[in-house]
């Protein structure tokens, strides 16, 4: 596990001294990032690791948010043992970077330790429909929406060119079909799904929005639970094995990743 963090802060170190420069309008502020950038690593590789997740978090709430930034935030919140936050600044980076191996790595570590060692299993359909970002499944489905609208056009144009189009309209529009539905799958049950992850040591899951109702099940710091419903400040939420209940607000974080890949800005893939 120490390797590997270390080898992501120094992949995420290089690479973001050459994207910040971009990133950032002026060359005065260019350079106070990337020297905050670099005091923050100082900081994790120091050991000062809630000092560090300070000094990333001081990054992130200027607006110019980027992968390594978020990737090496949740690296200091997991060494500080705050599980349920570190998944999060994971979950955010992946976002940005759905196919980095570390982001990938990193989280699937922090799920484990979240659940007591227990391997983070989730659905292969959903892992490799976030091998690509949502917008680069917008993009490939519009390029062969495209073609197989242009493909029609061209087919109607040429009446002689019909017999020998008509192979490339029905795989192009067979592709575009799956796109489409790969990237409306990717939208419904992903993209615009909240969800509530905890960030208490531990946290009880009662049958009703009030302290008083019955406890149902506990979770632990870094469980995942879907966002059902919210009333006050309480969530309806349910685990992996759909067991409903609420939860209070102030237990968790509300994770939510089209609200989260709108608040990123225009930083570039750093790391």
């Amino acid at each position: 596990m120490t390797a590997r963090f270390s080898r992501g802060m120094l992949r995420s170190f290089v690479v973001a001294l050459i994207g910040f420069g971009a990133l950032v309008g002026s060359p005065v502020r260019a350079d106070d990032f990337t020297t905050a950038f670099e005091t923050a690593n100082k900081l994790y590789v120091d050991g000062r690791f809630a000092d560090a997740a300070a000094a990333y978090e001081a990054m992130i709430q200027t607006g110019n948010v980027s992968e390594a930034i978020l990737f090496n935030h949740g690296n200091a919140l997991f060494r500080e043992g705050k599980i349920g936050q570190a998944i999060c600044a994971y979950r955010e980076a992946q976002l940005l970077a759905p196919r980095d191996p570390d982001v990938r790595a990193n989280l699937q570590f922090a799920r484990t330790r979240a659940r007591g060692g227990a391997p983070y299993h989730g659905d292969h359909w959903k892992a490799w429909l976030q091998k690509l970002s949502v917008n680069e499944w917008t993009g490939a489905a519009g390029v062969f929406v495209s073609a197989f609208f242009i493909l029609l056009a061209v087919a109607q144009w040429r009446a002689g060119l019909g017999a020998v189009l008509r192979g490339y309209i029905v795989a192009v529009g067979a592709v575009a079909l799956l796109l489409c539905a790969g990237l409306g799958i990717e939208l419904s049950t992903d993209f615009y799904a909240q969800t509530a992850i905890v960030t208490t040591g531990e946290a009880d899951v009662r049958l009703g929005p009030f302290e008083e109702a019955p406890s149902l099940y506990k979770v632990r710091d870094g469980l995942e639970l879907e966002v059902l419903d919210r009333k006050d400040n309480w969530l309806q939420v349910a685990d992996s094995a759909q067991r409903v209940g609420w939860v209070r607000k102030d237990q968790v974080i509300t994770f939510k990743p089209a609200a989260a890949a709108n608040s990123q800005g225009s930083s570039g893939r750093n790391g």
